[in-house]
């Protein structure tokens, strides 16, 4: 990964600025910007990073993040392999913060739209049938101009703001008052992990990385991840967990193994400690939503 900054996406000319991506895997950099942002996959797989919160992601995936909330869609590993034929695609909206003035959200008539602003300060991930909806309209822009584009836009918004079908992502203590000195240094270490929790990873191999002890390095990375580094890396690794659960190719000592575990205790108590329920529970309760028994 080549070292992240703040990503200037819109001119003062504009007020918001669509993109259609296509590519053979998301943007590796993670990155924060001065924009709101819209984004809903259409192809791919991966691990999304919405500040301090980590989760597995795939088609049809709907986040809503404000302005200097660093982000990070993260392909699978898979995707970046040199004779990969996959591909990802998502569409994507940026539009300028000064749009959401406090004089508009303070108006009566934009209640829902001043909780929606509020809440995209921890990032959103929409499910139910608002990713669709919000999909449809987005289709729709490219073929707009002026002032209908706004008109576009606003219907998006509004469709967001009035569903209940949400989830907020990163903790409310959660710190967004990052220096770009700050991002690349947690940027190399996110890559290092992604491309390693599957085995055993050393702390100080990680340290290293920074130039650092590792008891400078737990000092510097907990209060910016708002974790410890060993809750981080258990995070990615349920989150894994998680995929290949659903997957229903392994059974759960494999899956245990294969997401850089030791030990089957060390996994269930881990996996209980950050989904709230066992993998055995886990995978049953998705297996009977698949199947419809409830």
């Amino acid at each position: 990964m080549s070292s992240p900054n703040i990503e200037k996406t819109i001119t003062s000319r504009q007020a918001f600025i669509f993109k259609e991506l296509t590519s053979p895997h998301f943007n590796p950099q993670w990155h924060f910007h001065p924009e709101f942002q819209i984004s809903y996959i259409i192809k791919g797989k991966g691990t999304r990073f919405i500040g301090d919160h980590v989760q597995t992601f795939k088609e049809g995936d709907l986040v809503l993040t404000s302005p200097n909330l660093p982000h990070l869609w993260r392909s699978d590993e898979a995707y970046f392999h040199k004779d990969s034929t996959l591909k990802t695609q998502a569409m994507v909206i940026y539009f300028d913060q000064e749009l959401m003035s406090p004089t508009l959200l303070g108006r009566e008539e934009f209640y829902a739209l001043r909780k929606l602003v509020e809440n995209a300060g921890r990032g959103m991930e929409f499910y139910g049938d608002t990713p669709t909806r919000v999909h449809r309209l987005m289709q729709k822009i490219p073929s707009k101009k002026g002032f209908g584009r706004i008109i576009k836009l606003l219907e998006i918004l509004e469709v967001m703001a009035a569903s209940e079908a949400y989830n907020l992502l990163s903790s409310p203590g959660y710190n967004t008052a990052f220096k770009t000195d700050d991002a690349e240094k947690m940027h190399l270490v996110y890559d290092y992990v992604m491309k390693h929790f599957t085995t055993k990873i050393e702390l100080q191999e990680v340290a290293a990385i920074l130039n650092m002890t590792t008891t400078s390095f737990c000092r510097y990375f907990k209060p910016r991840a708002n974790k410890t580094f060993t809750r981080f890396v258990n995070e990615i690794r349920i989150g894994h967990a998680r995929k290949l659960l659903l997957e229903d190719n392994f059974n759960i000592s494999e899956i245990s193994y294969e997401c850089g575990f030791n030990t089957l205790s060390n996994f269930n108590r881990q996996f209980k400690s950050v989904v709230k329920m066992s993998p055995h529970e886990y995978q049953k309760l998705f297996l009977n939503i698949k199947t419809g028994i409830s």
